[in-house]
């Protein structure tokens, strides 16, 4: 019996298919990067084009509010050195599966860094550590999304809001992924969308922003890493964004997260006063239909106070849903500072709400009065 040349290249990618699907795997497809672009000068963000409209004239930028940009605020632990025990790590840590030692980091790509913020420079620098993508879940996790200090809260934002609302999905899945040369991860590739709307494919190595003194990520980071152990994703996201961006300093100055919400989706947000009679249905339908949505609040100088309420200016956070308790109207949020200590000096939700874990539900008149500005993805 002879097998003909065609049959022999489907039945090999017959046989692909079934082990890729038994190590729970997908084969790439050539066809899949036909609409994605190497990083380049011409490989614009909405960000960009906002800043500068002549890059694309045919191309509108989505309604959105500019944040200042507000970065959780840097504890006293972080500008003293880790005692040796706080930073010893156990082969009795759940972390012990971790896919990268201090060897494994070694056989990653040395790529050139984003530069850091002029206040990260001043207490940190980049170093590599061992780690490994994801947290112990294998995926990434919205409620795991922990701003960090540098200023750039409407991409953690948006960027959890992605996360809750993609529920493990596509967008999820292609966000970040590794590089892999000859049976080896050598870097990873983050995926966003042009302002052109074609997609844009940026290639980061592991070195990350580490404080000088306590070792931890400085930057956006998942809030259960371990001493000793990374999960890189959201690191790696926001690094990507940087690079793209040009510099950790620059998207660190603040920024508008519609276009962040655009680079991660490819969607044109719509924009809704939180003082409108439509937004309450806006949010809520948002929310039922796993729609994602970014709240932001005013500036600093717009003569709304803030002290007491747990709610800060020039900040932007993830809108959950609404809820409804005693006859009353709720906005449910996250701050992306992710969780803090009970007693802390800035907390990250109001005082009256629980457990300090960032996640908060807010009265619908105080909502209106806070907040300046909500976008959701169609």
């Amino acid at each position: 019996m002879t097998t003909s040349p065609r049959s022999l290249l489907t039945l090999t990618a017959a046989l692909l298919a079934a082990l890729a699907t038994a190590c729970g795997t997908e084969l790439p497809n050539a066809a899949d990067d036909s609409d994605t672009d190497d990083l380049s000068a011409t490989t614009y963000s909405m960000e960009m084009l906002r800043a500068n409209p002549a890059l694309l004239p045919s191309v509108s930028v989505p309604d959105g509010v500019h944040v200042n940009g507000r970065g959780r605020p840097m504890p006293a632990a972080e500008l003293r050195d880790m005692t040796p025990e706080e930073f010893k790590w156990s082969s009795n840590n759940p972390a012990a599966s971790w896919l990268f030692d201090a060897n494994g980091i070694a056989g990653f790509k040395n790529l050139a860094d984003p530069v850091m913020d002029a206040d990260g420079k001043k207490v940190g620098a980049y170093a590599r550590k061992p780690g490994d993508l994801y947290s112990d879940a294998g995926k990434l996790v919205w409620t795991n999304i922990d701003q960090g200090y540098l200023g750039d809260c409407y991409f953690a934002s948006s960027v959890a809001a992605v996360f809750l609302a993609d529920k493990g999905g596509t967008l999820t899945k292609n966000m970040i992924v590794p590089n892999v040369v000859n049976g080896k991860t050598v870097s990873y590739f983050a995926t966003f969308y042009q302002a052109s709307s074609r997609k844009v494919k940026v290639e980061v190595d592991i070195d990350l922003p580490h404080s000088n003194k306590s070792g931890n990520v400085l930057y956006m980071q998942s809030d259960d890493n371990t001493p000793g152990y990374e999960k890189w994703a959201p690191s790696l996201i926001e690094k990507a964004y940087a690079k793209w961006n040009t510099s950790y300093a620059h998207i660190g100055n603040g920024g508008t997260a519609s276009d962040a919400l655009f680079a991660l989706t490819g969607k044109k947000t719509k924009s809704y006063s939180p003082k409108g009679t439509a937004v309450v249905a806006a949010i809520e339908a948002a929310g039922k239909e796993s729609r994602a949505q970014v709240a932001c609040t005013y500036g600093d100088h717009d003569g709304v106070k803030y002290d007491g309420t747990g709610v800060y200016s020039d900040h932007c956070y993830t809108l959950r849903g609404i809820v409804r308790k005693n006859g009353k109207v709720f906005v449910q949020l996250r701050n992306p500072w992710g969780p803090t200590e009970a007693g802390a000096s800035e907390p990250t939700e109001p005082p009256d709400d629980g457990v300090q874990d960032g996640l908060f539900d807010l009265e619908l008149s105080k909502f209106a009065t806070l907040y300046h500005d909500v976008s959701i993805v169609p």
